[in-house]
């Protein structure tokens, strides 16, 4: 379901090495800094002086070890691999302090007593909430590497022969590799993504969010008017399965029966337990009825879902509430069904279902993720309602430049994509009508 994904093991190993020895010689801040500027949104935070702030510090567990993207060679000394951990870690965790808006400097992360301790100065009130939020998330993840290594096991897991759904056979080659979900926000999320699994070439380039699923997410986030600066708080998310593999081709080597058997109730309980914990964004939730939203992407998590949540079944923008947690019977998950977020780049104007119906249904979502975001308690059949009412009911001019700007610009040659603007011009021009599309190898 990824569109334009490659490389190779060598280039993740290289990668993640890269990062680590940047930050070891005091280089990580204007990489990462870099690296962020280019796909993910600055945080609305205002720059202060940390120097009178107090500190923030904490210790994380040695079995972090496990669950970072280093990889640890014959010449590698222990020192030199916790040091490279230690980087890592620091990296991974300055993404997520910068994508939940925290006000805070003078990150860093080194071993101590076969673990590793964090220290930061912050008087962000966010900042007292991340160590106990980031050690429980390492202990869910934790889950998912067992789970992974139980599927390493089983040659009906990991990169499974046979035949897919679709009646051809399958492909499940590498690379594939433990990826979790790092660098996202932990504390002040406004709400989870429920996806099948992650890209290789997000762990290749040591952030999550530099996909093409999730530059398109992003896209819809804005048209529907996120702010530019707040996108990344509604990118928290739980994979079905923690493995990074080739974007193309693979999506049925990783069957939903495999993510229940391995990752869910029938297997360590990772998708569960993840799931349960950030829907309680520190941040956010404090008051209220409900947990920030789960929105359940494309048909391998909604399999997921269903299976696990009998009760809460759903499908494309059908939503409901639903408590995750039977110890907290009376707080209230809101959810919603979606397509996967690249597959409408896939449709045509003649393809069924066609592009124009996937776009309205893909700004529907985001514009569900925004309201829910706006009015937490509010009901989540009546917000969806509401969402799918300004796509599909006789839209005004606003939304039908929205159906036609997202269909202009999906179907833009990948390598030279249309700009927002450029399709306003041209969707104005035609009535804001997309379809036919336009020859975009004349189009002006």
């Amino acid at each position: 379901m990824m569109r334009y994904f490659s490389g190779s093991k060598s280039r993740i190993v290289l990668s993640a090495y890269l990062a680590a020895a940047l930050m070891l010689f005091g280089l990580s801040q204007p990489l990462a800094a870099k690296t962020l500027a280019e796909n993910a949104a600055p945080a609305s935070v205002t720059a202060v002086s940390c120097s009178d702030s107090p500190y923030v510090n904490y210790s994380l567990p040695a079995g972090a070890n496990d669950l970072y993207p280093v990889i640890k060679t014959a010449s590698m000394s222990d020192y030199d691999y916790s040091m490279a951990v230690a980087s890592n870690i620091q990296f991974y965790l300055q993404n997520s302090i910068t994508r939940d808006q925290v006000n805070a400097c003078y990150l860093s992360v080194k071993p101590a007593d076969g673990g590793y301790n964090v220290t930061f100065r912050s008087s962000d009130p966010k900042a007292a909430t991340y160590g106990a939020t980031q050690i429980a998330w390492l202990a869910n993840g934790g889950l998912g590497l067992q789970g992974m290594q139980n599927c390493q096991k089983d040659k009906t897991c990991w990169e499974p022969a046979g035949t897919g759904s679709n009646g051809k056979a399958l492909t499940c080659t590498g690379p594939w590799q433990f990826y979790l979900p790092l660098g996202l926000p932990m504390v002040a999320q406004k709400m989870v993504m429920l996806l099948h699994y992650p890209p290789y070439s997000a762990m290749q380039q040591s952030d999550y969010l530099n996909n093409a699923t999730l530059n398109r997410w992003q896209r819809l986030l804005v048209t529907v008017g996120v702010p530019q600066a707040d996108w990344t708080l509604y990118t928290t998310t739980v994979d079905i399965f923690p493995i990074a593999a080739p974007g193309s081709g693979q999506t049925g080597c990783f069957p939903t029966a495999s993510a229940t058997n391995f990752f869910g109730n029938g297997g360590t309980k990772y998708i569960p337990s993840m799931l349960n914990s950030l829907v309680i964004a520190p941040a956010v939730s404090t008051v209220g009825t409900n947990t920030v939203p789960v929105i359940i992407y494309g048909a391998e998590a909604t399999g997921y879902w269903n299976a696990s949540y009998p009760d809460a079944q759903t499908g494309v923008l059908k939503a409901g509430s639903v408590s995750l947690n039977p110890d907290a019977p009376t707080r209230k998950t809101p959810y919603m069904g979606a397509n996967h977020p690249i597959a409408a780049v896939y449709q045509t104007c003649t393809s069924s279902p066609g592009i124009v119906a996937m776009d309205k249904q893909d700004l529907t979502t985001a514009c569900f993720a925004k309201s829910m975001a706006a009015t937490p308690d509010a009901d989540p059949v009546a917000v969806a309602s509401a969402c799918q009412a300004s796509y599909f009911d006789n839209p005004d001019t606003e939304h039908a430049s929205q159906i036609c700007v997202t269909a202009v610009v999906d179907k833009s040659p990948q390598f030279a994509q249309w700009s927002t603007d450029k399709a306003k011009v041209w969707c104005a021009a035609h009535s804001n009508n997309p379809c036919p599309l336009p020859d975009y190898s004349s189009a002006k």
